[in-house]
């Protein structure tokens, strides 16, 4: 990899790409948008039931380094179907490379550690030298000691940041990592006093923690944080809190971070309104949950600013997926498209130099359908993300494009 330009890892961008796929290789690969399905399994509180097993023959493609991809396929409800996208993403990312390289063994973790547990033993057991995958933070817990113990590392898609680190990278949409993203461009275009409107929820606790840091790091003020139960009655009396925060001419708050999203925020805005809180006093400020179609139908978010993917690169993504399997992906769906097209690219270096930790973690970072990322030496993803304005009946407006290169690893 060149130590001046961040590493490209779309198969799109590969010499053997096909002539009717050029027109796509300038995308470079983007995410994030529409995660309404996808808000309870991405803070892994899914509630799975274990299903009959089915046995999970390996979907083999290309040949070469072994790699296995963990995916709760026969969970039922909405994991099991994200899990079938995931799949189907994965494997698009294997014909968009032509010759990979990577032989990927696909398995089936029923969305249970046991389940997990056994998939990632067979898939050892096979030879495989790089972990994809699972998808809920409970199969990650269950997987991470056994590939350890062979000091195979794990690309996991969960949500949750305790299972991170000691080999174990998590290639997912990080509520941090928004919440980075959108106070670092406050505190650049001189938003200096925010406060924070967060739920009583894990949720809000890890946007919480976040927000706090980040301010701490970019010289931002938090003037207040109030808390609300996720029930319309009970918003009632954190809204006025939040109104006389705003209000407050001694604390001077200048924007006002919301963590919520869908019918639950267009709910805190009638409660705001009630109490009397005038949005063109401040800039509001939101999180990945505002990443959803439903946002621009919500009066309180119009003109409110967050961290997110140009709706157009994910159209890109959507479009090449369609064009394979003629339906619209759920964006977790491009995780699993970038874990392995990552993997393609370290497979093509030398022997015993393409899954360690260097070459997973380095500092200039990779492209991929989901922006730029990079994963920390503590296993953490940091993205480069754009910042998107919420347009009332329409799609965001990017307003700031997200960086094209990371700053020096700290």
């Amino acid at each position: 990899m060149s130590a001046s330009a961040t590493r490209m890892i779309s198969p799109f961008r590969l010499p053997l790409l096909r002539s009717a796929l050029l027109g796509f290789a300038a995308l470079a690969l983007a995410s994030c948008g529409g995660l309404s399905k996808m808000g309870g399994l991405l803070s892994d509180d899914a509630k799975v039931e274990t299903p009959i097993a089915v046995p999970a023959e390996p979907v083999v493609q290309g040949s070469g380094v072994k790699v296995a991809l963990l995916l709760p396929l026969t969970a039922p409800g909405d994991t099991g179907d994200i899990a079938t996208g995931m799949k189907q993403a994965a494997e698009l990312a294997l014909i968009d490379a032509g010759g990979s390289g990577v032989t990927l063994l696909t398995k089936d973790t029923l969305g249970t550690a046991e389940g997990a547990s056994a998939a990632a033993t067979q898939a050892l057991d096979e030879g495989a030298q790089l972990i994809i995958g699972p998808l809920l933070g409970s199969e990650v817990q269950a997987v991470a000691p056994l590939a350890q113990a062979r000091q195979i590392p794990v690309i996991a898609f969960s949500s949750s940041s305790s299972v991170a680190g000691n080999g174990v990278y998590l290639m997912s949409f990080l509520p941090e990592e928004e919440v980075s993203n959108i106070i670092r461009y406050a505190s650049e275009n001189g938003l200096t006093k925010v406060a924070g409107l967060l739920p009583k929820s894990q949720y809000g606790a890890v946007v919480e923690r976040a927000f706090l840091q980040s301010a701490q790091q970019r010289g931002v003020t938090v003037s207040g944080i109030t808390r609300f139960p996720r029930t319309n009655q009970a918003m009632v009396d954190p809204a006025r809190e939040t109104v006389g925060i705003v209000n407050d001419a001694g604390r001077g708050v200048q924007a006002l971070l919301i963590a919520e999203g869908g019918p639950m925020l267009n709910s805190l805005g009638l409660n705001l309104k009630n109490a009397g809180f005038d949005p063109t006093r401040l800039k509001l400020l939101g999180t990945g949950l505002w990443d959803n179609r439903d946002t621009s139908g919500i009066p309180l978010a119009a003109g409110g600013l967050y961290a997110g993917v140009s709706p157009e690169m994910v159209a890109r993504f959507d479009e090449r997926y369609s064009q394979q399997y003629f339906g619209k992906p759920d964006r977790i769906a491009s995780l699993a498209y970038d874990a392995v097209s990552l993997s393609i690219i370290l497979a093509r270096s030398p022997q015993g130099q393409q899954f360690t930790q260097s070459a997973l973690t380095n500092p200039e970072g990779f492209q991929g359908v989901n922006g730029l990322f990079r994963f920390r030496q503590n296993g953490l993803i940091e993205r480069g993300l754009a910042i998107l304005q919420v347009m009332p009946g329409s799609a965001p407006k990017v307003i700031a494009p997200a960086p094209e290169r990371f700053p020096p690893a700290s």
